[in-house]
């Protein structure tokens, strides 16, 4: 600490003890978390359907009955699955338009509400 009140001693320049290797590496900055991703995110949140209690409960026994015990979300899904599969190419094309309409709806709501 003494050292740093020397001003004028310029002559006396001391060398490094150790000798350090610095690996530098550059990094974008989407890598280090800033920025938009260029994929869109398409925001899941949960929402309520409206079915009477007779639908509600078939549901529910049926994601209890599996081996998995699935929740009813999950349940849903399984079935709108495996409904598809039996759909003309048609409506499937039409189902993956509503489907998509949808979807772009979602993003742009949740865009809105999160700003």
């Amino acid at each position: 600490m003494g050292g740093l009140l020397k001003h004028g001693n310029d002559d006396q320049v001391k060398s490094p003890d150790k000798k350090v290797n610095v690996n530098v590496s550059s990094i974008s900055r989407k890598q280090a978390g800033f920025g938009e991703d260029s994929a869109e995110k398409i925001p899941t949140f949960d929402v309520n359907m409206r079915v009477d209690n007779h639908t509600r409960n078939a549901v529910l026994a049926l994601s209890k009955a599996t081996a998995d015990k699935r929740s009813a979300s999950e349940m849903v899904s399984l079935m709108i699955e495996s409904y598809l599969e039996s759909l003309t190419p048609q409506t499937r094309d039409t189902y993956d338009e509503l489907v998509s309409m949808m979807e772009t709806k979602d993003k742009l709501d949740y865009k809105l509400k999160s700003k």
